[in-house]
């Protein structure tokens, strides 16, 4: 599965990105998929801490070491959380993820709220065709760093012109 272009704004010196795509699956699954640290580890990355309104958690890298936390600020399951997203090395920003039912099963939009780091682009990008390919095969771990590399590496000349636009 290929995204489609995410709606991509400026605010200030930081921007904002939003996804929204369908995912052949419903909305109780890919809440789980989203919010379950067993089923992230399989897309994404390790997670570990409280996924919950309120819960603090932390993203770890595949060396072990932490790269991201937040704090879960807001949780109505299934249909949506909203989180700090606070990078090492980087201004904390705002994550909101949102589901809703589908004729063709369920819409995720993803809006991630003051971010610094056009990198965030091609980044989310990779991480949500991994979910897709991750509903389509449910045991399989897709974790892999130098595929992920690459596909972050396909897609980033295509972000780094978008944003460039955003900036001239």
């Amino acid at each position: 599965m290929t995204l489609g272009a995410p709606r991509i704004t400026r605010d200030g010196d930081r921007y904002h990105l939003e996804y929204s795509e369908v995912y052949a699956t419903d909305i109780d699954d890919l809440w789980s998929a989203v919010t379950t640290a067993e089923r992230l580890s399989r897309w994404m990355a390790t997670y570990r801490g409280d996924l919950r309104e309120g819960g603090a958690w932390e993203v770890l890298g595949s060396d072990g070491e932490v790269w991201c936390r937040g704090v879960v600020t807001a949780c109505t399951p299934p249909q949506s959380f909203t989180t700090t997203w606070h990078a090492v090395g980087e201004d904390p920003t705002e994550l909101t993820v949102s589901l809703a039912p589908d004729a063709a099963g369920t819409r995720l939009t993803l809006s991630h709220h003051g971010i610094q780091s056009i990198l965030y682009g091609a980044g989310w990008q990779t991480y949500l065709e991994l979910l897709a390919q991750g509903l389509a095969a449910p045991d399989a771990v897709l974790v892999d760093d130098a595929a992920w590399d690459a596909r972050f590496a396909q897609l980033r000349p295509v972000y780094d012109e978008r944003f460039a636009a955003l900036r001239d």
